[in-house]
């Protein structure tokens, strides 16, 4: 008998997880907005039930905000949501990266080293699905760093952060030549794990993202304020 196999359908949860998740980052759903199951359920031609099911998902992860009379909203960032979150990755994320330089193999660095390749290829692309796929080759670096720390508690408390943090991703991307600071810095992390040098591997990235929360402060802080930044 010839050898086959049969694909599992998608589970309709899954579908209307990903479907609002993506909207959310990619900012077609804007911080504010109100999502409203019944509507959701209409436009996808399923019952509320999966649907209420990926929206407390979704609010688990912070991407949703369900109020006391059942309003559902979109996360709206505060300036203390940004630094709170951004300590919480300096402090965890540089840690990782000392810790990954210490005990990842030459084939897991070399993964990690894709991300960067990667990353420079959609650089020199224009377009919107090629901006896409730069923000996720960034995070995938930033994930393989964490996976490879060997520090699960260190994983999870990341994983935790996770939603939000490619959230703030797509914003860290808006302004002139972001796109290549990241990539730089990236690359100069990325060095330092080659060379096995874990202090200033930590360090670099430490660097790294106090830059971007510098940078999301300075943008959060235009949106609150635009005729000042005019």
């Amino acid at each position: 008998m010839d050898s086959f196999s049969i694909e599992k359908p998608v589970r309709y949860y899954d579908q209307v997880y990903n479907s609002i998740r993506e909207r959310i980052v990619q900012g077609v759903l804007k911080p504010g907005d109100s999502v409203f199951e019944a509507r959701i359920a209409r436009e996808l031609n399923i019952s509320r039930s999966p649907v209420r099911e990926a929206v407390r998902a979704l609010e688990k992860e912070g991407l949703l905000v369900i109020d006391e009379k059942s309003r559902i909203t979109v996360y709206k960032p505060s300036m203390k949501d940004i630094v709170d979150i951004y300590g919480c990755r300096i402090a965890l994320e540089s840690l990782a990266a000392g810790l990954t330089t210490r005990y990842a193999t030459s084939q897991e660095i070399a993964e990690i080293e894709n991300t960067v390749v990667n990353a420079k290829k959609y650089l020199n692309m224009d377009g919107e699905q090629n901006r896409l796929a730069l923000i996720e080759e960034n995070s995938r670096f930033h994930d393989l760093i964490t996976k490879y720390s060997q520090n699960r508690r260190l994983m999870k408390q990341l994983r935790d952060l996770k939603s939000l943090s490619h959230y703030y991703r797509v914003l860290n991307f808006q302004g002139e030549n972001r796109e290549w600071i990241v990539f730089n810095e990236h690359q100069e992390i990325l060095d330092q794990i080659k060379r096995r040098n874990e202090e200033n591997a930590s360090l670099m990235m430490k660097k790294h993202l106090e830059t971007d929360l510098l940078h999301l402060r300075e943008i959060f802080a235009k949106q609150l304020n635009p005729k000042k930044t005019e």
